[in-house]
């Protein structure tokens, strides 16, 4: 029975160790998976995290491109309300508007959503909102999507169709005639004049008197005779004054023959003197010398006067006294005067619909259908008559259309096509102000940045033709023009200016549509505008 008892007890222990081992074994096994559990929630945390971070950046530096990529497209091309991307980074962005320069207060309700409707914009604001393309896992999607603001001042560009004030006085091409004989030129409007010749050189002669700047993008000029130019006179050439004076500044910016500069004693420059190489001086300057960075030896003769200083690339033979200022040999460093800005060519082919009057309607057109003094003298009564903006065609009449002799009192601004002209005795003029604007023009119908004239077609303007009072005529004329004694006021625009025979030139910028004149562009589609720099960039809240 003994024995028996204890067999017992040995299996009831035995069980009972085994029953304790479980407990052990399923404890062990509870705080196991409770580790791994709480490691891989860390784990998984941890990687939300990350990734949501790096999803973060990716959406941030998406939404910053964003601005980039609208800014620089309302920089180049008319104005989109919206930008998008659906490829990396990808991006979308919204335009909207205020005619306030500054923000009004801590909320700002100037904002109007979409492109700028009017020239009265003054800010341009940009939303972008930044996708990232790896999203953050987890859960954790918060990194995915980013929003940021940039604000921008802007100036809305004028329609292409709006007539903007632009170009030179006289302007051209590739200048033939090299005598200014006799020529005046003067300011009657508020902008300052400028002869600008692209190509070609010139002697101003006969006491010709021009109020404004000269600029010879191509070439020199030479003046005698006492020739005044009351202005800046700029050359891509040399520069020789044998008798007259430019009241401004000289530039030149060539060497030719050992000499950048001449002047004889019976010349006169106000201001400075800055020229590519060596000068001679038997004149007087008014104010300092810069010759080089050409070296050579400039010459100050006993005769010449330098209120200022020399400073030259190479030696200095100077009278004593000649000089007021010091002197500067040797000099390194010295650059060589930029070659003034002449303006390319612009073609301008004609449009109706280019010609838009101040109230927004378009100007209205009378083509002739055939051609005749008969035809022709009630056409232009008709034009001159008219109390709108009118537009006369008269490139029925072939080659060269003859204005001579018609007298016109203009009523309201009026323009007159034609694939040439002769004008010769005509008085043109209105009868009270305010200025009516008369464009004549001949089309440049081939865009290639060049004057193109019609075949066989010519452009003239004859004796005892008189523009003004009350009047500003433009002609655009790819045909070179020839001159004779006449009093024209407004500007001319031409492949070549006839400058021999006496003339007088009265400037009022007028100006073409839908080009500068001034800069040599086509002028931006509506729509368009310029950013300034940008004023401000943050971060939104994300939805």
């Amino acid at each position: 029975m003994f024995l028996k008892r204890l067999a017992v007890s040995k299996v009831t222990r035995s069980l009972n160790d085994r029953g304790s081992a479980m407990v052990g074994v399923l404890g062990v096994m509870g705080v196991t998976v409770v580790i791994a559990i709480t490691t891989t929630t860390a784990s998984l945390h941890a990687v939300g995290i990350t990734t949501s971070t790096r999803a973060s950046v990716e959406a941030e530096a998406a939404a910053e491109a964003g601005i980039d990529y609208a800014a620089s497209q309302l920089a180049t091309s008319v104005c989109q309300p919206t930008y998008a991307s659906s490829t990396a980074p990808i991006f979308s962005v919204v335009v909207s508007y205020s005619s306030l320069q500054t923000s009004p207060g801590t909320t700002d309700s100037s904002w109007v959503s979409g492109c700028p409707t009017s020239t009265s914009a003054q800010r341009l604001k940009l939303v972008s909102t930044g996708t990232t393309t790896t999203a953050g896992v987890a859960g954790n999607t918060t990194g995915n999507i980013r929003k940021v603001e940039a604000i921008y001042p802007y100036t809305p560009s004028p329609p292409s169709n709006m007539i903007v004030p632009s170009g030179a006085a006289m302007y051209s091409y590739a200048q033939t005639d090299p005598t200014i004989n006799n020529l005046v030129v003067t300011q009657a409007g508020t902008v300052r004049p400028t002869i600008v010749y692209l190509s070609g050189s010139a002697t101003c002669t006969s006491g010709s008197q021009i109020t404004g700047d000269v600029i010879l993008g191509g070439g020199g000029l030479t003046i005698t005779s006492g020739c005044t130019i009351n202005g800046d006179l700029s050359t891509a050439g040399v520069v020789s004054i044998q008798s007259g004076e430019v009241t401004g500044n000289v530039n030149a910016s060539s060497v030719q023959s050992g000499t950048s500069v001449s002047l004889s004693s019976s010349a006169i420059v106000d201001g400075n003197v800055f020229a590519a190489g060596p000068v001679s001086v038997a004149g007087k300057i008014g104010g300092n010398v810069v010759a080089g960075p050409v070296t050579g030896v400039s010459t100050f003769s006993n005769n010449s006067s330098v209120g200022g200083s020399v400073v030259s690339a190479g030696t200095v033979s100077a009278a004593v006294g000649a000089v007021k200022g010091s002197i500067t040999q040797n000099q390194t460093g010295i650059v060589t005067p930029a070659v003034p800005f002449a303006p390319p060519w612009v073609d301008y082919p004609y449009s109706p619909n280019d010609w838009v009057a101040p109230n927004g309607t378009l100007y209205s057109v009378l083509t002739m259908t055939t051609c005749s003094s008969s035809a022709l003298s009630p056409a232009l009564a008709t034009l001159a008559g008219s109390v709108v903006p009118m537009i006369l065609d008269t490139r029925i009449c072939g080659a060269v259309t003859n204005f001579s002799g018609n007298n016109m009192t203009l009523t309201s601004d009026s323009v007159i096509l034609a694939n040439g002209f002769n004008f010769s005795s005509n008085n043109i003029q209105s009868s009270s102000a305010p200025d009516k604007r008369l464009w004549i023009i001949i089309p440049d119908t081939v865009a290639d940045g060049k004057p193109t004239c019609p075949i066989g077609s010519s452009a003239s303007i004859g004796n005892n033709v008189q523009v003004g009072p009350h009047v500003a005529a433009m002609i655009y004329s790819p045909c070179p023009i020839s001159n004779a004694e006449s009093v024209w006021t407004g500007q001319m625009y031409s492949s070549s200016i006839g400058t021999s025979a006496e003339f007088a030139l009265n400037y009022i910028q007028v100006g073409l549509p839908t080009v500068n004149l001034s800069t040599g562009q086509h002028l931006a589609p509506a729509g368009t505008g310029v950013l300034g720099d940008r004023t401000s960039i943050r971060d939104l809240v994300s939805n």
